[in-house]
């Protein structure tokens, strides 16, 4: 992958579509269940981390390198 401008803005476009989907989804996972939300709270958490993985496609064990070479 070339770092041009327009793959950079492509990446940052995908990452940012994915964790406003995740944040919508754990709001109202959380109001389901009448607990509050904080963005510290999730962005500190494993879960923020696994949630992200999950909807990018990214499985975290050996070949998680080759995973992202090939993509």
């Amino acid at each position: 992958m070339d770092y041009l401008p327009n793959n950079i803005e492509d990446g940052y476009e995908y990452a940012v579509t994915i964790v406003r989907k995740n944040v919508t989804y754990e709001k109202d996972r959380r109001d389901q269940k009448g607990e509050t939300y904080s963005h510290s709270s999730y962005f500190k958490s494993a879960q923020c981390r696994i949630d992200y993985n999950t909807v990018a496609g990214i499985s975290e064990n050996y070949d998680l390198i080759e995973k992202l070479i090939d993509k």
